[in-house]
C-alpha cells in the first residue's frame, strides 16, 4: 500500500534482468483505493536452458541503517527471481563477524525458502585489507578464522591457508570487489596493485597459480575492467579460473548506492547438469560452464563447445567461434583470445574462424552504455569464462602474460615488506614463501 496524489502518475514494474519493464498510466480516486496488477514480460528463461544466476557476495546484516531479518532475503531473492543467493558473514573493522550465529546454525544447509529453482546458503566472506576478501559459497560448517589485519591484529597467515581451510569444508572460492581504480590490459602490476593498505586482490596472483582460488568476480561494484584486465593475464597465464559475479549488496543498507541496490543485480550464469543444488552449482562454476553479466544474456561456442571446455587441437587447426547475446541494453559484442580482440560487432550474433598456431583461449564480452537495465552507471557488461584452446596437450601459458604475474609477485613481496603488521620475521616468512611457491609455478611455465 502505497499512498499517492489524486492526479494521472505512471507506474513502473520490473523482475530482475531476466525480465523487461511492465508500465501503465493510472489516475487513483481521491479517498479511495486503486489496484495496480503488473507482469513484466521475459527477455530470456535462463532455467529453461540449464543455466541458474546467482550473487554469490550479498550481505543480510553489514553495518546499516536497520537490522535485515531473513524474510527481507527471502522475498528479495523471490522477488528478483534470483536462482542462487550465497548471504556471506564478515566483519567490519572489528573482531565482530556480522551473522556469524545465523552461519553457525545453517551452514551446510538450504535456507527455509529455497525450492526447485531457487536456492540460498549461508557463507563467508573473509576479509584482509592488506590482501583481498574473497567468498566461500557451500561450506559444511564454519570456518575457524573469518579475518586478518583488523583492529591492530597482524597480517598472517596469508590468505592461502583460509583458502585451504574454506576449500577443505567444501567451499567454492573468489576473490571479490577485486580492484577500485581503473586500468588497462597494458599496465604493469604496479599500476595494479597500488599502494598502501587496500582491500584490492593483491594475493590472487599467488593464490591461482597454486590452485587455491576458484573464481574472480569479474562484475562487481569496483571496476570491472580493470578486473577484466587482471583476469585476462590471470588465464592467459595458464591459471584455470572461472568468471563470477558478487554485488556486495547489504540488505540492512537503505542509501548507500549499489550497495542498497537488490541482490542480483549482477549475476553469474552457470549451466547445470541436473537438478539445482549447492553442489551441482559450485561444481558447474568449478568448471568454468559460467559468464557474469548486469543484464545481457551472452552465450558463447567454439567448434560447438562452451565455457570451461577444453579442446585438444592440432598446430594449424581452424576452429569456428559464435557469439551470441539477448538484451537490448547491448552495443557491441567482442570476441576475445590470449593475443587480444579477434573481432567485434553489433549486438545479436558475432561469428569469426580463428586458426590456432599456438595454445590460446577464447571469451566473449559484450558491452553497452548507460541503460535502465544496467544499475552501473558506467553501463551494461557480460563477460564468459573462456574456452581452452590447448595445442598438441599445451595448455596456454603467454609468456608476456607469465612475465606480468611474475613481476606483480615481486612487487607484491615489496609492499607486504613495506606494510604487513607483523609479530615476528617468521610470520612475514610465511608470505614471502608463498610467494616463491607461486614463483616457480609460474617459472615452470616459461618458454
Amino acid at each position: 500500500m502505497l499512498d499517492v496524489p489524486a492526479e494521472p502518475i505512471t507506474v513502473t514494474v520490473t523482475r530482475g534482468m531476466e525480465y523487461d519493464t511492465a508500465s501503465v498510466v493510472v489516475t487513483p480516486e481521491a479517498g479511495g483505493e486503486t489496484l495496480v496488477e503488473l507482469a513484466p514480460s521475459r527477455l530470456y528463461d535462463a532455467a529453461a536452458r540449464g543455466w541458474y544466476g546467482g550473487d554469490l557476495h550479498v550481505h543480510l546484516n553489514w553495518m546499516g541503517e536497520e537490522p535485515a531479518a531473513p524474510a527481507l532475503a527471502a522475498a528479495a531473492q523471490h522477488g528478483e527471481d534470483l536462482h542462487v543467493l550465497n548471504l556471506v558473514a564478515g566483519n567490519v573493522a572489528s573482531e565482530r563477524v556480522y551473522d556469524r550465529e545465523a552461519l553457525e546454525h545453517w551452514a551446510g544447509r538450504d535456507l527455509p525458502w529455497s525450492d526447485a529453482g531457487h536456492l540460498a546458503r549461508l557463507g563467508v566472506e573473509y576479509r584482509s585489507d592488506l590482501l583481498g576478501h574473497f567468498t566461500a559459497f557451500g561450506i559444511s560448517r564454519p570456518p575457524a578464522r573469518y579475518h586478518t589485519g583488523f583492529a591492530g591484529a597482524v597480517d598472517w597467515p596469508p590468505n592461502a591457508v583460509a583458502l585451504e581451510e574454506l576449500r577443505s569444508l567444501g567451499g567454492l572460492t573468489g576473490y571479490g570487489h577485486p580492484f577500485h581504480f581503473p586500468f588497462t590490459d597494458d599496465d604493469p602490476p604496479d599500476v595494479v596493485l597500488g599502494r598502501a593498505r587496500n582491500c584490492s586482490a593483491r594475493e590472487i596472483v599467488a593464490d591461482a597459480a597454486l590452485g587455491l582460488i576458484d573464481t574472480l568476480d569479474v562484475l562487481n561494484h569496483s571496476s570491472i575492467s580493470a578486473t577484466a584486465a587482471v583476469y585476462r593475464r590471470l588465464i592467459g597465464a595458464g591459471n584455470r579460473l572461472a568468471v563470477t559475479a558478487g554485488t556486495d549488496a547489504v540488505l540492512s543498507f537503505c542509501r548507500r548506492g549499489t550497495a542498497s541496490g537488490p541482490p542480483g543485480w549482477e549475476r553469474v550464469y552457470a549451466r547445470v547438469d541436473g537438478p539445482l543444488t549447492a553442489g551441482s552449482y559450485a561444481e558447474a562454476v568449478r568448471l568454468g560452464r559460467t559468464f557474469a553479466t548486469t543484464g545481457p544474456w551472452l552465450e558463447l561456442t567454439v567448434n560447438g563447445h562452451g565455457p570451461g571446455d577444453r579442446l585438444d587441437l592440432a598446430p594449424g587447426a581452424r576452429v569456428e567461434i559464435e557469439v551470441t547475446s539477448i538484451g537490448p541494453e547491448v552495443t557491441e559484442l567482442e570476441i576475445r583470445t590470449a593475443d587480444g580482440v579477434l573481432a567485434q560487432g553489433p549486438p545479436g550474433r558475432l561469428a569469426a574462424t580463428l586458426e590456432v598456431t599456438e595454445p590460446t583461449y577464447v571469451v566473449a564480452v559484450a558491452t553497452g552504455g548507460p541503460h535502465p537495465r544496467a544499475m552501473r552507471g558506467d553501463g551494461a557488461y557480460a563477460h564468459t569464462s573462456p574456452v581452452h584452446l590447448d595445442v598438441g596437450g599445451r595448455p596456454v601459458a603467454r609468456e608476456a602474460d607469465v612475465r606480468w604475474c611474475l613481476a606483480w609477485l615481486d612487487r607484491l613481496a615489496g609492499l607486504v615488506r613495506r606494510f604487513g603488521v607483523f609479530d615476528s620475521p617468521a610470520q612475514l616468512d610465511d608470505h614471502l614463501r608463498l610467494y616463491d611457491r607461486a614463483r616457480a609455478v609460474y617459472t615452470a611455465r616459461l618458454p
